[in-house]
């Protein structure tokens, strides 16, 4: 994936195979971990790129790592993509988004804040 565009549109694609009630939404969540986990768009600076993989480890990790958790985490994989395509494109709401799921749904520390 060479540019955010081409990325963000490979992740929505992804995203919305989730929200079909008939596929499991693993494998889909776990393409969208790949992409995030492939380093790119980092050309052009896309913030979403670390956080999704953060968001998409994290839950692919929980049906991997905690099999009681499955139900739980491909709930949560549905909700995250379709809020992810609700607000992708709209930076402030993707800041916000990320944010919420990285900290107050998925439990990561947030980072102290700086110094002066």
């Amino acid at each position: 994936m060479g540019d955010s565009e081409a990325f963000r549109a490979a992740v929505s694609a992804r995203a919305a195979v989730m929200l079909d009630s008939d596929t499991s939404p693993y494998d889909p969540a776990l393409e969208i971990l790949g992409l995030a986990s492939g380093g790119a768009p980092v050309d052009n600076g896309d913030e979403a790129l670390y956080s999704l993989a953060l968001i998409w480890g994290e839950l692919t990790d929980r049906v991997e790592l905690r099999p009681a958790e499955t139900d739980q985490a491909e709930t949560h994989m549905v909700t995250a993509a379709r809020e992810w395509l609700t607000v992708e494109g709209d930076r402030e709401a993707e800041a916000q988004y990320l944010d919420r799921w990285l900290h107050d749904i998925l439990g990561y520390e947030r980072p102290a804040p700086p110094q002066t």
